[in-house]
Order: C-alpha cells, then structure tokens, then sequence
C-alpha cells in the first residue's frame, strides 16, 4: 500500500514542483515597463515628452544571450536617454562579464548615465567593473554634474555614490559625508531644472533639502515579495513593510521615482514582483 500512495503522490509533487519552478522563473524573467508622466513648470519646452529609461538593480541577472531580452525591452521603449541607478553587479554571483557586456551594448541604443549602488561598494573587484565603465560609452555622474541637451535646450544631471562609499552606516559622519557630498554636487548647477541620479530611496528626505527636482532611485527590489493591499514585504535598509518600493514620491517640491529593479540578491526569486523597466516622460506645466 505505501508503495502504491507513493506512486501516485509522485506525480502529483512532480507536477507541482514543475508548476512551481515555471511560475518563478516567468516572475524573475518576464520583464515588465511601467509609464510615469512627471509635470513641471521648470521643465524647458524643448524637453516636453521626453522620455527617460531607469535601469536598476541589474544584479548581473540573466537575460537571454548577451542580455538580449533585456536590451529588446529598453530598445522597445524608445528612450532620449537611459538612467542606470547602481547595482548594475551582484557582489554574491558577480558573473562580471554579463555587466560588461550590458554596458558595453546599452550605448547602442541611446546616451547612458550612471550611478554605483551599494553592491558596488561592496564587491572586491570593484576596480575591474569600474574600468568597464570608464571604458565605455556609459558616463558615470557619481562625482560630477553634466548637462543633457534636446533640441537647443539644456536641463542639469548629476548623481552621488551609494552611501556605503563614504563609511560605515553606524558612523554619524557617513551620512554627513554623503549629505556634502550631494550638496556639492547639485549647487550652482547653470540650468533650471535638476536631476539627481541616486541608489537608495529611504534617503529622500536628505535629497529634498537641496535643490533637486527629481530623483531616481532604486535598491528595494519592490518589497521582493508583493501582495495586495500590504504590497511590499520587505526591503533592504528599510526592513519589514517598506514604504519606498515602486512609483513617485514628493516631498518638499523633490519628486523621488523609485524602479523595482531587474535582478535579486540574497533572496533568489521575485513573487508576484515581476523585473521592471521604469520610463518617465516629462511634460512642461504651464
């Protein structure tokens, strides 16, 4: 008789472990864009419906060959520029060459501007992914400002390096530090309308004490698991039901958007939380 019951539950776990193994790799594959229209009267005309793509969390995740899943996806979204918002390397499964071959064919599609996250700061052969980038056509903005210009008309970029560059969290001068460092970077910048490429969005609150007009964050991978109602279960550096996960937040005349990112990290799999491309399209306000 236990024979028998173990026949016949076999196939039954079979098929549900088959079933289960299906559901997650569509939810970590199946990559998802989601639109944000952002309004503001310092927007110049000339940047009227253009369209921004945030890139976060890359984690070296795979894509398809050569990323191509993932390069289909931003191509198809017909960006006038690509944001990348750090954790473009998992400091756990570095498969280095994955990144590499992300920054190096991302350009191809249009202008990339880029930020480090904290798995940068954190991976040991930093130096390496560093020269990648230098080497590419990606520009990093973690220690300078630039200018983006369309049609005639210019607004202002800059970013700041995840905050695990400037020390331990425990220690109150990391977070002095970082403040400094972004106010450096975002002061007396020549044109209205300022954008702040950051990695973590539980520090809006340091962000929207400068003259910043919109920010891109990433870095709590959408709460990791997502369920109605709560959303978010959890993410990194803001722990149990996070309220920075996905979307636009304001504070203070500071617009934060937050991206789910692509990859994972300690925690392998995506529930319910499928890997997000963001697109903002600015509108002038009149």
């Amino acid at each position: 008789m236990s024979i028998l019951r173990k026949l016949k539950i076999t196939p039954l776990i079979l098929g549900f472990t088959i079933a289960l193994a299906r559901f997650l790799w569509k939810e970590d594959k199946h990559i998802i864009t989601t639109k944000y229209q952002y309004k503001n009267k310092n927007i110049p005309s000339a940047f009227d419906g253009y369209r921004i793509i945030q890139v976060s969390d890359y984690h070296n995740a795979f894509f398809g060959r050569s990323a191509s899943n993932l390069l289909r996806a931003i191509k198809k979204a017909n960006p006038d520029v690509i944001f990348i918002t750090g954790d473009v390397i998992d400091r756990r499964t570095p498969f280095l060459k994955r990144s590499k071959t992300f920054i190096e064919k991302v350009t191809n599609i249009q202008d990339a501007y880029y930020v480090t996250g904290n798995h940068e700061a954190d991976y040991t052969k930093f130096h390496k992914l560093y020269e990648i980038i230098g080497n590419s056509d990606v520009v990093n903005v973690t220690k300078k400002a630039v200018e983006l210009e369309h049609r005639g008309e210019k607004i202002n970029l800059t970013g700041v390096s995840d905050v695990w560059f400037f020390g331990d969290e425990e220690n109150i001068m990391t977070y002095r530090n970082f403040s400094n460092e972004i106010k450096k970077n975002v002061n007396n910048l020549p044109h209205n309308f300022t954008i702040l490429l950051a990695h973590r969005p539980e520090l809006l609150s340091i962000y929207s004490k400068n003259p910043v007009d919109l920010v891109f964050c990433g870095h709590a991978h959408g709460g990791q698991i997502r369920l109605p109602i709560v959303k978010g279960l959890y993410a990194p550096h803001q722990g149990v039901n996070p309220k920075y996960t996905e979307g636009l937040y304001e504070k203070d005349g500071t617009t934060m958007v937050v991206s789910r990112g692509l990859g994972n990290s300690r925690f392998p799999f995506r529930v319910f939380n499928h890997p997000e491309l963001v697109v903002v399209e600015l509108k002038k306000e009149y």
